[in-house]
């Protein structure tokens, strides 16, 4: 019980830092996921055929899912916040530019993803955590 207390004292004394701990995690978890996908749905090969048909060379396609699981991964547990976004905030930026710009700012389905709102907004989260660090509830705040 005192645990909890003291949890709900902590969030209410910085509830920016509960706040950007919630963006941290759900920006981890996306990119944990879509680099778990890349990886082990899709595969290698079928990742780097996707990307072949954007016109990226393979190294592209092992650099962005690469980024996306381990960077994913150390956002959802705090661990070198700052460093982890980098690389989510390039991959963004190269999604945003080479795949989605021409196709305007919304999101459509004809017959995949093509705006670039939603690749904007993890980017900027992503660049955002860049700024503010981890929040509450990281590893970083242990090594500080």
């Amino acid at each position: 019980m005192a645990g909890s207390r003291r949890w709900a004292a902590t969030t209410a004394s910085a509830p920016e830092k509960f706040g950007i701990m919630l963006m941290r995690i759900m920006v981890g978890v996306v990119f944990l996921m879509h680099g778990y996908q890349k990886w082990f749905m899709l595969k290698v090969a079928g990742t780097v055929d996707m990307f072949g048909h954007l016109h990226m060379p393979p190294s592209a396609a092992y650099a962005t899912m690469t980024a996306e699981l381990i960077c994913g991964a150390l956002l959802v547990l705090g661990l070198l916040t700052r460093l982890a976004a980098i690389p989510i905030v390039v991959v963004m930026a190269v999604a945003v530019y080479a795949v989605h710009l021409p196709y305007g700012f919304f999101i459509s389905y004809k017959p995949v993803v093509q705006g670039y709102e939603y690749p904007l907004t993890l980017g900027i989260a992503a660049l955002g955590l860049i700024f503010t660090g981890p929040g509450m509830l990281a590893a970083d705040n242990l090594l500080a």
